[in-house]
């Protein structure tokens, strides 16, 4: 017998209501939105029930986002059968309400984050599955209610730490930013 069918965790991680990982999965699409090639677009978030409704964010975590100053990148979890490109262009369109062809949002990136202590069983770990996309734009954005502030940032004088909740090491894991 292989010492790897003897190991608990070697069996498929298929994701059905009865297989899932202690402390869930998590599928997201976030959006670079770029202008004149250095600029990437940031918004920090305003009126937390309209994130939870709209663009999944947890009813725990909306008010701590909102409230944190920090900056987030236009993303949203996935719907059911959503696909990660339809995802990306639902935040493009609705999120940040900029005009958008699903033709023209570019796949840069996929990433995984695990989040928390596998040893810790009282808060089990959390895995992200993040999709990374590019629009550029060249048209000027409107602040939609849904933000307190959203605008275009030199790509140099971000840090992962403006940002809220991962958007930073986002980021930062696909080398659009640096950290100090």
């Amino acid at each position: 017998m292989s010492q790897e069918k003897s190991l608990p965790n070697n069996k498929k991680a298929l994701f059905d209501p009865n297989n899932v990982t202690p402390g869930g999965t998590c599928l997201s699409s976030f959006l670079v939105i770029t202008s004149n090639g250095n600029d990437i677009l940031v918004g920090k978030m305003n009126k937390p029930e309209i994130w939870t409704e709209r663009f999944f964010v947890g009813e725990k975590f909306a008010p701590t986002l909102a409230s944190s100053g920090k900056y987030v990148l236009p993303a949203s979890h996935l719907a059911w059968y959503e696909s990660p490109l339809d995802a990306a262009y639902r935040v493009a369109t609705q999120q940040a309400q900029v005009s958008a062809n699903k033709e023209n949002i570019r796949l840069i990136d996929a990433q995984s984050h695990l989040r928390g202590d596998p040893k810790d069983l009282d808060q089990p770990p959390h895995w992200d599955i993040c999709f990374l996309y590019e629009l550029r734009l060249r048209e000027a954005v409107k602040v939609p209610e849904w933000f307190q502030e959203l605008r275009f940032v030199q790509r140099d004088r971000l840090k992962p730490d403006d940002f809220t909740r991962g958007h930073g090491d986002v980021l930062e894991q696909a080398r659009l930013i640096k950290r100090d």
